[in-house]
């Protein structure tokens, strides 16, 4: 009891020693937080999207068939362990709710980069009003969208989290073992914390993803460190030599893992044509104002919320590449400390790099933007470095306008953020919907044909019955990632099965006249007009009967 009263005691006088707006960061992170957790609570199938349901389907069938290695799988770009999926397996497992348990995995992913941040801006000695803020300009949905940076960072699927989450702990790890400037900042307990989650991290990602984490979110970080070696300001730490012997060693135990258990098909990249060159160039800076939700607002009118809300996002990433070239200049002046700062900044340069010498269009007028992902909470963290940086040289007279300026506008880009997210979370109500009405059919199969997004939104909500795109063209099973091969097959699935179709269209536009004519029209679910039968003609032996 004497114990708790001394936390709160000390939680008190902390408070109380906080300036104003140091108390305005934290209600920010307070109620950020707050919303993050009402986002990953809620009912989570009205949220889905193609991404989302396949990590609900491989989920569920890695619990079920008791195995992270499944038989006959056709997995995705990578196998998702480095995803939602690494804490949702477990807590599927003990809830048996997958979106519940999906919603539980994000929450311990946001404390575990909120635990690591703190960490590392409290070892750099930021003001505790700069940590509150940096997370809370970390943790918002900047946008919603399925490959945006809520949902793959720290909602839904969250296929980016962990990738992100390495760099994070890579740097923690460095300045944990620092025996120099940070050799009072954590106890050994500690440094054995931080090392057992950073390479149980990466070994988790490369078994997942293969060399890509190491690649796109160790490299950029070992290279600002081997170049500061190069200044001679910055001294060769001889005490974080073996956090790199072992980043070596668990890469190298994860790629090779990957390469024994991987099942699918990772695309080949290659290098950008040089008639292409300046136009991909200009894609890719577009694509860090895309990354924070920016671009796509062309019609919102001029001086309306919107219009400030975009304004304000568009200020901070111009402030973002500001800040980025002055930490460069100063790192190659070798002013103090900026061999520390400068890792912060290098994750997403490099990621840029790639994308600028790399053709990853695909013939579109975009980059894939979410390969910035991996390093864009690091460099968040980074810009609150330089916050802090900013109000240690100059005095509380001169500093306060400017934190009054920038609380105010985070607050409103916050806010913002969580309007735009929550006016799209439920979307995907209609998706429920259809799934109540199949259930009221006595079928053990549904086709819905011409629609593979709806087929799949579907088989991760109801595990009841199969579900499967029927490819009308090609008379066949659409799938592309996430399935087993016997999906492919007809003759995986029932023989009481219902054919959905877009209701304004006939039956005969999809099958043949004979098939259409052995199936009886039973009702709507939406948009969908739905015809039984209780043999599945589509089997090559009811075919030629």
């Amino acid at each position: 009891m004497n114990y708790l009263k001394n936390y709160f005691k000390t939680i008190y006088q902390r408070i109380k020693s906080m300036c104003l707006w140091e108390i305005a960061a934290m209600i920010l992170f307070t109620v950020n937080l707050s919303s993050i957790f009402y986002f990953n609570l809620s009912d989570l199938r009205l949220s889905l999207d193609p991404d989302f349901a396949t990590v609900v389907y491989h989920l569920r069938e890695i619990v079920n068939k008791g195995s992270l290695i499944l038989p006959n799988w056709v997995a995705t770009t990578s196998m998702e362990f480095d995803s939602t999926l690494i804490f949702a397996v477990p807590f599927f497992a003990i809830t048996g709710n997958e979106f519940l348990s999906v919603g539980l995995s994000d929450l311990l992913i946001v404390f575990i980069y909120i635990y690591a941040i703190w960490n590392i801006l409290m070892a750099l000695h930021v003001r505790i009003g700069v940590r509150f803020l940096s997370l809370a300009v970390i943790i918002t949905p900047y946008n919603y969208d399925w490959l945006d940076y809520f949902k793959m960072l720290f909602f839904a699927h969250a296929n980016y989290s962990i990738k992100a989450l390495v760099p994070i702990m890579l740097v923690l790890c460095l300045i944990a073992f620092d025996d120099g400037e940070f050799a009072d900042c954590f106890s050994k307990r500690k440094r054995i914390i931080f090392l057992f989650t950073y390479l149980s991290l990466l070994f988790v990602t490369c078994a997942s993803t293969g060399i890509y984490t190491i690649v796109c979110g160790v490299t950029p970080i070992f290279f600002a460190s081997l170049f500061s070696l190069w200044k001679k300001r910055y001294p060769f730490k001889e005490s974080v030599v073996p956090v790199w012997a072992m980043t070596g060693i668990f890469a190298s135990i994860g790629v090779f893992t990957y390469n024994l258990i991987y099942t699918g098909h990772s695309p080949d990249t290659s290098p950008v044509k040089i008639s292409e060159f300046w136009d991909n160039l200009k894609y890719v800076f577009a694509g860090v104002f895309q990354a924070f939700g920016i671009m796509g607002h062309e019609t919102v009118p001029v001086f309306s919320k919107m219009w400030f809300f975009i304004l304000l996002k568009t200020l901070f990433v111009l402030l973002i590449f500001i800040v980025t070239a002055l930490v460069i200049y100063k790192w190659i002046r070798g002013a103090a400390n900026y061999n520390y700062y400068l890792p912060f900044f290098s994750v997403i340069l490099f990621n840029m790099l790639i994308l600028i010498v790399g053709d990853m269009r695909a013939g579109n007028d975009f980059i894939p933007y979410r390969y910035l992902f991996v390093g864009i909470p690091i460099l968040l963290t980074g810009m609150g470095i330089m916050l802090n940086r900013y109000l240690a040289t100059h005095q509380n007279k001169q500093s306060m306008p400017v934190m009054a300026l920038i609380m105010l506008a985070c607050a409103y880009m916050l806010v913002g953020n969580f309007k735009v997210a929550n006016d799209n979370l439920m979307d995907k109500d209609y998706i429920v919907d259809m799934t109540d009405y199949f259930d009221t059919l006595d079928v053990d199969t549904v086709f819905i044909a011409d629609d593979k997004d709806t087929a799949l939104m579907c088989k991760a909500v109801d595990d009841s019955k199969k579900y499967a795109c029927y490819d009308s063209e090609n008379e066949s099973i659409t799938l592309e990632i996430n399935y087993y091969n016997d999906e492919k097959n007809f003759n995986y699935y029932g023989d009481k099965n219902v054919i959905a179709i877009p209701n304004f269209n006939k039956l005969t536009d999809y099958v043949s006249e004979d098939i259409a004519n052995e199936y009886e029209y039973v009702g709507e679910t939406r948009w969908l007009a739905c015809y039984k039968s209780d043999t599945n003609y589509f089997k090559q032996e009811n075919k030629n009967s």
